[in-house]
């Protein structure tokens, strides 16, 4: 190795002892980790649990990268002395194979290690001491680091939001329960299972704030998730309900309008027409008093949440309505077909008087009488529907055998 690698190297080192120093201060001075530590005023937290298991080889591992740092400010220290000390004008290859030697070799000297006597043969020796390579020192050190990092950002991100989460647990609790509630579901035990969990774990926060945050994120969380969810789906299910009662009220209306259609089509007929052979007599308004009585008794059972039966008992309600209103569809167009087919022949009736009077036909003794006599009858009440239609049947006959009269 040259003197300008070793330079070079020097270089090297003393950027990267920097920044790890720059680290391990920025770590130090986290509040965190003086509470975990019990430094800078703070007295040590009582660890417990999964926050102890965590947290306490890590904080171990910190305290030995300190002193591993240590060893290699100055084993790098002694290779900066040894380079001042070459002369510019000679180069010592000694010195200089002795500050290789430094930086690359296993020239740091950890601690001597007890062996147990257990792991002891009779010619092993009671204590060993591990020499290592700076490089591989700042690998391990930079392992220890991160592990160190993690474990202490990990319980700071527990401690910071943990308080919040448990409040706003507490609040959509509370706020669930009202629902559940206002549903008449029967959620108060999960519920309050959770607020008294959360409570217990409140206490927690200070000595297993992981613990606590895997206890929240394990039973808790899911919990609240799973009551939520049953709610919405009650919610869900009610707004169907809402909407099938909003449907049906919509039905019941159409049915009492076409009943209302069909009796008024009915006394017109009876009214206007001879002929009752083709009438269809509409639902006695009680039967639709019944079906309001019906739709009635299935609200208030909703209004009891009694979703099942009422679900049930809306179906057979909408099947029965339904079937009125096809009836009553049906009577209307029954009664109103005859009043429709006088006013048909009417027009005919009109049109084809019209067509006589353009062949110049007006004045026929035989037309004049077979018109004056169809018009009678479809202006007559009431009107022989099958005798006036014969008569415009015959009009029309007569008239195409008919010649033009220029």
């Amino acid at each position: 190795m040259t003197v300008e690698e070793i330079d070079q190297l020097l270089a090297d080192w003393k950027q990267k002892i920097d920044l790890a120093s720059q680290n391990l201060i920025d770590l130090h001075e986290l509040p965190t980790y003086q509470r975990l530590c019990g430094v800078s005023g703070f007295p040590p937290v009582q660890l417990a649990g999964i926050t102890l298991a965590r947290v306490t080889p890590a904080l171990e591992a910190m305290n030995e990268l300190f002193q591993h740092f240590d060893l290699l400010i100055k084993t790098i220290n002694q290779a900066t002395e040894l380079r001042k000390q070459l002369s510019p004008l000679w180069v010592s290859e000694v010195k200089v194979k002795e500050i290789e030697q430094i930086l690359t070799g296993t020239s740091i000297q950890l601690a001597v290690v007890q062996i147990p006597l257990a792991q002891r043969g009779l010619l092993s020796v009671a204590q060993t001491a591990n020499a290592i390579a700076p490089l591989e020192l700042l690998a391990a050190m930079t392992s220890a680091f991160d592990v160190a990092k993690n474990a202490v950002l990990e319980v700071d991100a527990a401690w910071m939001r943990l308080e919040a989460e448990l409040a706003a647990s507490e609040a959509e609790i509370v706020s669930l329960q009202r629902l559940a509630d206002s549903l008449g579901e029967s959620s108060v035990g999960e519920l309050s299972a959770a607020r008294q969990k959360i409570n217990g774990l409140r206490d927690k926060i200070e000595s297993d704030p992981l613990g606590v945050s895997a206890n929240f994120a394990r039973e808790i969380k899911p919990l609240i998730l799973r009551v939520k969810a049953t709610l919405e789906e009650s919610v869900r299910q009610q707004n169907q309900m809402r909407e099938k009662f909003a449907c049906a009220h919509h039905l019941l209306s159409q049915l009492s309008e076409l009943n209302r259609q069909a009796e008024t089509a009915l006394r017109e007929s009876e009214e206007k027409i001879a002929d009752h052979s083709t009438w269809q007599t509409p639902l006695d308004p009680a039967q639709i008093e019944a079906l309001s009585q019906w739709l009635t008794r299935l609200e208030t059972k909703f209004g009891e949440n009694i979703l099942n039966s009422i679900r049930i008992g809306l179906e057979n309600w909408t099947a029965k309505v339904k079937e009125y209103i096809a009836k009553e569809e049906r009577a209307y167009a029954a009664n109103k077909a005859p009043l429709e087919l006088r006013a048909e022949l009417r027009g005919r009736l009109d049109a084809l008087q019209a067509k006589a009077l353009a062949r110049g036909l007006a004045e026929n003794a035989i037309l004049s009488q077979i018109g004056a006599d169809a018009k009678r009858l479809l202006y007559t009440r009431p009107t022989p529907l099958d005798k006036a239609a014969q008569l415009v049947a015959q009009y029309e006959q007569e008239l195409n055998r008919k010649p033009y009269i220029k």
